[in-house]
């Protein structure tokens, strides 16, 4: 039915400021969302660390048990968050049963972000394995514009189909811009009451 939105529960994701909080953490806010946000998880993540997929996975599991709720995406905004914490999307897989879809406003290079790991990690290559995937994004045309996806357990087509279903006031799907705004806000409190 044309023009009608779908019901679809999905998850989506981000990190907000990633200034450091204290001994180097930040914010990650995960929303469910049906329609309208259901519900919020937030939790501290390791700027640069290699805890975001458990982390990710775990805040995903109490929403979906929270509400009993069957999610039939996870929605990230790149493979990367808190800088360069790396979200493995078999991992993911493998600890929640859901798919995953990273949702890119530019077409991402792993070569740019390779150059941007050797200067800054001596574990570069282990965070490359995953990264690496980044160049298989592919490019979608949606009612709002243009985006680049990196799908795990799902079709391009069936991605495309979420992302425009949740698309309100720009590309990036609304779950997914109110994560980052609320993570934004509270790590940008959370800073000020540090300081």
């Amino acid at each position: 039915m044309l023009g009608e939105k779908l019901l679809v529960n999905v998850v989506a994701c981000d990190d907000g400021r990633v200034e450091k909080l204290g001994r180097g953490y930040t914010v990650v806010a995960c929303i469910l969302w049906s329609r309208s946000p259901l519900s919020l998880e937030l939790n501290y993540i390791r700027v640069d660390g290699l805890e975001a997929s458990s982390t990710i996975a775990s805040m995903v599991l109490k929403l979906s048990l929270k509400h009993d709720t069957i999610i039939e995406a996870i929605l990230v905004d790149s493979l990367t968050i808190a800088g360069f914490n790396i979200i493995s999307p078999p991992t993911i897989k493998k600890l929640t049963g859901i798919p995953l879809i990273a949702i890119y406003k530019y077409k991402p290079s792993s070569h740019r972000l390779e150059e941007a790991l050797r200067k800054h990690f001596k574990d570069w290559d282990i965070r490359m394995r995953v990264l690496r995937e980044v160049d298989k994004a592919e490019k979608i045309e949606t009612r709002k514009g243009e985006l680049y996806i990196y799908t795990w357990s799902i079709d391009k087509e069936r991605a495309r189909e979420i992302i425009e279903n949740l698309q309100v006031h720009s590309r990036i799907p609304e779950p997914l811009r109110l994560a980052h705004k609320i993570a934004s806000e509270i790590a940008l409190i959370k800073q000020r009451l540090t300081s």
